[in-house]
């Protein structure tokens, strides 16, 4: 068999295509529309030097048509931002019903399919222009996106959208129904009065359900029954039914499905059957409760998905029904930096943003199953992976830096968000999901600078000049105190019972009454546990470093 060498077939293809021209029909840019969108690509597809990169599609309703000129961009101030190559044919013309991808990786060098821009995972508006760099033709709005499920039209060219849980580059839009995977109910509260709070942290009925697959299972169509009554999960927003390969997913049963599409429009009573029903209308999994389950208390496989099943005095939502639920260990927020210009690569040699991680105790830490977020309605945005060994362990006075890049494919330390430069909150939580070993609000930061503790685990929060990225920090590099953090004030104000206050190394609390109720001295961590009555208090900061002596307010929540 003779083999068409690849210029040849080039030529056939062109040959083909110059003699079907003159009896084709000569599309317009009105006939291409924008078909689907994957803004957070972890490991689903790569580009051609195999890298997980997003990208978007376009699909063509009219005739044969020719790109050249063309704009695709994510910026309404700069509609021209990317042109479709004029001198590439092969790439930018499309036939009748067909398809082009464009990969948005920011970075052109590494073919004529490669925009000079990157999708946002958080959500944003793409725009396809016409060739005069000013008239839009198509655009797509999108909000938060789940890693790889992509966002398209209901079929090629339909104004309907919807999510995939099985992307289609360069391929009609269907979405394939899949024989549901294994899952388990893993666990159950039904009396939930103080254990584990949602998103408004309120207090309500929860089922947790186990993955035990190496892919994750998006539930959409899938179905909750409590004694005959049902819920049917809606691929609205994805992040909240998508449960990670061999991790967990609660849902709250409260009748509150306004607050996203992890809340079921049911309540469980106090005894019944619960089950989990497939896209496809079988039954995967079943349990059942009765009355004597107890407040605060949760019923659970005494392993994930085992058969056997207990009662937990200490339930373990989102998480390993193995773990023992204790207060993270001796871990901080240590230093941050939001635009990183030139100050510390990560193992790509890129300059993305990162968050310093320390250890100020006496003993090694794993972090690994611990969460990173920077928003509050997702507390378990960024999964730290489990299957990394050493990696994640921090050595007493050590640290681990965490790139915040949305880049999963660059490695486990790569986090599926960017620090923003204008500021946003940070927060690392533990195993559970829902202990906060810390939490910093970020304030805006210039380029090149970072925002850290004055000294490692230590008070006050500075702007470092100079960034101390994997090493000691050291107030000599500091601009001063930020402004939103005031050295004497209290953090977090207003605070609950049992939640850690960062403080001064020596202090006072005192009533309204002026009877001192607290007091401590010479703390490394610069963290006390607050277990006080509901109310007001002051603060006396007896620290050499705190000039202001003047006692500061404190709400104490019960």
């Amino acid at each position: 068999m003779k083999r068409i060498k690849p210029e040849d077939r080039d030529l056939k293809q062109w040959a083909f295509l110059l003699l079907i021209l003159p009896l084709a029909t000569i599309s317009t840019g009105q006939n291409i529309q924008i078909n689907e969108v994957l803004a957070s690509n972890a490991s689903l597809d790569y580009d051609d030097f195999f890298q997980y990169e997003d990208w978007i599609e376009l699909y063509n309703s009219g005739g044969i048509q020719d790109l050249a000129g063309y704009h695709l961009t994510d910026d309404p101030d700069s509609l021209d931002k990317w042109i479709f190559p004029l001198d590439d044919p092969g790439l930018t013309t499309i036939l009748p019903g067909g398809h082009i991808r464009i990969w948005c990786d920011k970075d052109e060098q590494q073919g004529s399919d490669h925009a000079n821009f990157k999708l946002s995972g958080e959500g944003e508006t793409i725009y396809f222009v016409d060739t005069d760099g000013m008239t839009i033709i198509d655009s797509v709005s999108f909000g938060i996106q789940q890693d790889n499920i992509s966002f398209g039209a209901s079929c090629d060219g339909c104004a309907e959208w919807q999510y995939f849980n099985s992307p289609t580059p360069d391929a009609p839009n269907a979405e394939t129904l899949l024989s549901p995977s294994l899952l388990y109910i893993n666990e159950i509260q039904v009396a939930n009065a103080s254990t584990v709070a949602d998103e408004l942290n309120e207090f309500d009925a929860w089922v947790e359900l186990f993955n035990p697959n190496d892919e994750q299972v998006n539930l959409a169509g899938y179905v909750l029954e409590i004694n005959g009554v049902s819920h049917t999960f809606q691929n609205i927003e994805p992040w909240l039914i998508t449960i990670p390969p061999n991790g967990f997913q609660i849902f709250w049963f409260d009748n509150q499905v306004d607050q996203g599409s992890n809340h079921i429009a049911l309540a469980p009573s106090e005894s019944g059957t619960l089950s989990l029903v497939g896209n496809d209308g079988i039954i995967i999994d079943s349990a059942a409760w009765d009355a004597d389950l107890p407040e605060d208390q949760s019923w659970g496989r005494e392993q994930d998905g085992s058969l056997n099943w207990t009662v937990f005095d200490f339930p373990t939502a989102r998480a390993t029904n193995t773990l023992q639920i204790i207060q993270p260990g001796n871990l901080v927020i240590n230093e941050v930096q939001s635009d990183n210009f030139i100050t510390y690569p990560d193992n790509a040699g890129e300059y993305d943003d990162w968050i310093e991680i320390y250890n100020y105790g006496n003993t090694p830490i794993d972090i690994a199953n611990y969460y990173l977020t920077d928003r509050a309605d997702q507390p378990q945005k960024w999964w730290i992976p489990s299957c990394n060994c050493d990696s994640t362990i921090v050595p007493p006075s050590g640290f681990v830096m965490i790139f915040a890049d949305e880049d999963g494919s660059q490695g486990w330390n790569h986090a599926n968000f960017k620090v923003s430069s204008n500021g946003e909150p940070l927060t690392l939580r533990s195993p559970d999901g829902f202990t906060i070993a810390d939490a910093i609000d970020v304030p805006p930061l210039a380029l090149g600078k970072s925002f850290g503790r004055s000294y490692d685990a230590g008070l006050p929060w500075i702007e470092f000049n100079l960034p101390t990225p994997n090493a000691t920090n050291g107030a000599e590099n500091g601009l001063g105190t930020n402004p939103s953090l005031n050295w004497n004030e209290p953090y977090p104000n207003p605070i609950r019972n049992g939640q850690l206050l960062h403080v001064a190394s020596e202090g006072r609390i005192f009533n309204a009454n002026g009877q001192e109720v607290m007091n401590w001295a010479n703390t490394r961590s610069e963290r006390i546990e607050i277990n006080l009555s509901e109310g007001i208090y002051f603060i006396q900061w007896m620290d050499a470093y705190a000039a202001d002596r003047k006692p500061s307010k404190l709400v104490v929540l019960d």
